[in-house]
């Protein structure tokens, strides 16, 4: 269903001015600029996007290097590292690194219609269609660091629906609310912002393949005291052994 919603919006790109339309809502004159230059909360958001990435990024880390010596930490290892590569594939990798290059989609405020001088003549550019002009705005890399909210919901996939529907409901509502901001300035399309969601969500759903997360407790912590426990097991087992291999 979302790679047909996807499929679908994009088409309709192609036939209705559907970016342009949204765009020019935000448009006040080529005098005035973009309604979100005066607003201060886009300031606000554009500084907290980042921050699903840093907390999701750097926390998997903490817990992959310091689950070396910690039981505790070593129990979520697998959630670290399934958290870390959809960080790492989705908007760095495919968002930032592969696709924004390589489309080098025009950015609202480069086009004529909407006062962009340079450079000149600048025309509206469908999603996904390849480019000239050194814009980079397709798809939005700061609204795909707000979806990142999603990823947790894979942990609980098929298991808790809540969780689910908790994490997945954050991650669009607070990259949506980035992207808002990021159209209201003239730096991004709608298609931009939708189609950043998409690749969020189906890098996601692609680690979890990769990672087996359709496997009975692929994504569970295993509680500290049963680590404790096999592990006294396990010593104790080793030292019943002893007695028997010296008499052998």
């Amino acid at each position: 269903m979302p790679l047909a919603i996807l499929l679908a919006f994009t088409i309709v790109c192609f036939w209705l001015p559907i970016d342009i339309i949204c765009s020019r809502f935000f448009y006040l004159s080529a005098f005035d600029g973009w309604a979100g230059d005066y607003w201060f909360s886009e300031d606000l958001c554009y500084s907290v996007s980042p921050l699903p990435g840093v907390v999701l990024g750097i926390g998997a880390i903490i817990v992959l290097v310091i689950g070396r010596w910690s039981p505790e930490l070593a129990a979520r290892k697998p959630v670290a590292r399934f958290l870390l590569c959809v960080v790492l594939a989705g908007p760095l990798l495919l968002v930032n690194a592969m696709i924004k290059p390589a489309i080098s989609r025009p950015r609202p405020h480069q086009l004529a219609v909407f006062g962009g001088e340079r450079p000149e003549n600048v025309r509206y550019v469908a999603p996904w269609q390849l480019s000239a002009i050194d814009g980079k705005s397709f798809p939005s890399g700061h609204a795909s660091m707000g979806f990142l909210w999603m990823a947790p919901a894979f942990l609980y996939w098929r298991r808790k629906r809540w969780p689910v529907a908790l994490w997945m409901t954050l991650g669009i509502l607070y990259g949506t609310a980035i992207g808002f901001f990021r159209i209201a300035v003239g730096a991004h399309f709608l298609s931009d912002i939708v189609w950043s969601c998409g690749i969020v969500y189906f890098s996601g759903l692609a680690m979890y393949l990769l990672l087996g997360g359709w496997r009975t407790g692929a994504f569970e912590t295993q509680q500290p005291n049963k680590v404790n426990e096999i592990t006294a097991a396990s010593e104790a087992a080793a030292q019943g052994l002893q007695p028997e291999a010296q008499a052998a």
